[in-house]
């Protein structure tokens, strides 16, 4: 390589430096200046689940603390779905599964998941009415790249279990 030719590589490489500085530093200061809204601290969004379940026609409701997340199942009806991690303070809540599943005609439950913020506060009720269990299974979370149910888990794995709903209604409660 000669002398020429390295002399326009050098300016050429600092020409295409300078553009790219003077891009990310015009984007960083833009993306700085940036409004995205109020921003919200954890004590003001929702935090955790309580979802509170009774057999329809009876008054005995059972509380449960535990469930990690709602989904929903797209469909023409009312699905939906929650998951979790399996534990002891769902004893109740497996045997009705478990009657469910096996039934012809099984006992139709209402479920009712108040959300919760960071400080307690209640922020809404998503009531479902008049549901049938259409299916639970367990699986293995040994992604990486999911977030770990289990607070402070270093496990490679985390045993999770999904209960799918289908309902006759839905309301929300604020």
């Amino acid at each position: 390589m000669n002398n020429r030719t390295i002399l326009y590589s050098i300016l050429l490489a600092a020409a295409v430096g300078s553009v790219f500085s003077l891009s990310t530093s015009s984007f960083i200061s833009n993306f700085s200046d940036a409004y995205a809204g109020k921003t919200l601290n954890a004590d003001d969004v929702a935090q955790f689940l309580q979802v509170r379940v009774n057999i329809d026609g009876e008054k005995e409701e059972r509380i449960y603390d535990s469930f990690s997340r709602i989904g929903f199942v797209r469909s023409s009806g009312v699905e939906f779905l929650l998951e979790s991690l399996p534990s002891k303070d769902k004893q109740s809540y497996y045997e009705y599964i478990a009657k469910s599943l096996s039934s012809v005609q099984p006992k139709l439950i209402n479920i009712s998941i108040d959300v919760f913020s960071g400080d307690g506060t209640l922020i809404e009720t998503l009531n479902y009415k008049r549901c049938v269990v259409t299916s639970y299974f367990i699986h293995v979370n040994d992604s990486k790249g999911k977030y770990s149910f289990l607070e402070g888990s270093t496990a490679d794995m985390e045993i999770r279990e999904i209960t799918k709903f289908e309902c006759a209604g839905f309301t929300l409660t604020v």
